[in-house]
């Protein structure tokens, strides 16, 4: 039987592409509802953050 296995995320935004974080899939796991559930925990965290850039743009 074949174990989990874990993927990098990768994001880009034109030129800019940073890590953002691993997606480890279970065997069977279907990778879109992974990726959705990743991404609206992503979205659940930017609302609740400070808004801004790290270059101090609002």
């Amino acid at each position: 039987m074949i174990g989990p296995f874990t993927l990098p995320v990768l994001f880009t935004v034109g030129e800019h592409t940073v890590e953002v974080g691993e997606l480890t899939l279970a065997p069977g796991e279907q990778l879109r509802p992974a990726l959705a559930a990743m991404f609206r925990e992503a979205a659940d965290a930017i609302e609740v953050g400070e808004e801004g850039g790290d270059d101090g743009t609002p």
